[in-house]
């Protein structure tokens, strides 16, 4: 992917979530959605905003949360890592993945995405 404005990487991002949270209301068998350009505009812009400082620390109204598990499951995990406001959670494989998209979706301002 090409070197783009912050706003461009957000506005992207904003399509791939879209996607993301159609998939994980409507799943497709036990397949996961996996987005490589997702991941890219959030590395692309948290890398320019927080130059090695820590991602975490980010105001704002998205929050890091989980969704229990009855039983461990990837990594050992007793829960799925999220990154939730209001309504809307998206699920991620990792901790470090939530806390990196919440610092994303706070810099970029993206809005709860409606109910579906």
């Amino acid at each position: 992917m090409e070197h783009l404005t912050p706003e461009i990487y957000c506005q992207r991002a904003t399509l791939e979530l879209v996607a993301l949270l159609r998939h994980q209301h409507h799943p497709r068998g036990r397949m996961r959605h996996d987005s490589p350009i997702l991941r890219q505009c959030v590395r692309e812009v948290l890398a320019n905003k927080f130059d090695g400082a820590q991602t975490n620390d980010t105001p704002g109204p998205w929050a890091v949360g989980q969704r229990p598990l009855k039983r461990p499951g990837r990594g050992g995990l007793s829960f799925i890592p999220t990154a939730q406001r209001g309504k809307t959670a998206i699920m991620l494989s990792t901790l470090q993945e939530a806390e990196e998209l919440v610092a994303f979706l706070n810099h970029c301002g993206i809005a709860e995405f409606g109910a579906r």
